[in-house]
Order: C-alpha cells, then structure tokens, then sequence
C-alpha cells in the first residue's frame, strides 16, 4: 500500500504520465499530487481559488495535467514544468466532470450533472 502524501486527501482518480509519475486528486485537499514511484516520493500542488474540489484528473500526451474542479465548475489545467494553473470555466451549472480523456490536441469531458460533453483544443 502506498500513503498520499496529504492526510485524509480523498484520493478520487489516478493517471500516469509518459515518464511514469502517478498523479492524483485530492477531493478533500483541493490538491494534485505527483508520485515517483522510483524514489518513492510526493509533490503537491493546491488549486487556485476557494476550497477546491478536485475530482478527475488526466495527463495529455505533452504531459500537462488536466484535472476537475467541482467549486470552480471548471477543468484546470497545470503546467508541471512551470508549476502554473489555467482554468476553463464549464458552460453549465453545475457541470460536475467526473472523467477526463483526450486525443492528440483535445481534452474531452463529460458533465454528468448537465448530460453534455465538453471539449477543450489547447493552444500553443
């Protein structure tokens, strides 16, 4: 068994990165945190804005993070290398992303409370 780094965290999803790092939500922290599993360490990062709640989370194939925020009706994007956050607001509420996936330059989700799909073609 493996121990979050935040106590009592409310892990929600998992996803690996191309370099083998696991990334994971923390609902109860409002955090993403990275493990290593070669050295078997932890880093952690919050969410911007007022007691996120974090819940889907997904590593592109540039392996920018994409993660769901149920407070901020958003996807967020993170930038590890930067250690920088991006947000898109959902276009309803409350839209509730409960799973993130994506192709080559799109990032898919789905809003479970409002019955649609969001789709986001990041630039740059």
């Amino acid at each position: 068994m493996i121990e979050p780094l935040t106590p009592g965290q409310g892990a929600r999803r998992v996803w690996a990165d191309s370099q083998g790092a696991v990334w994971v939500s923390e609902w109860n922290s409002g955090h993403v945190s990275r493990y290593q599993p070669d050295t078997g360490t932890w880093t952690s990062w919050e969410l911007p804005g007022d007691d996120p709640s974090t819940y889907a989370v997904y590593v592109d194939d540039t392996d920018t993070v994409w993660l769901s925020d149920f407070t901020a009706n958003a996807l967020v994007r993170f930038d590890p290398t930067t250690e920088t956050f991006a947000e898109f607001r959902l276009p309803h509420q409350p839209g509730d992303v409960r799973q993130i996936l994506g192709r080559s330059r799109e990032v898919w989700g789905a809003e479970s409370s409002a019955d649609h799909l969001v789709l986001i073609r990041p630039t740059g």
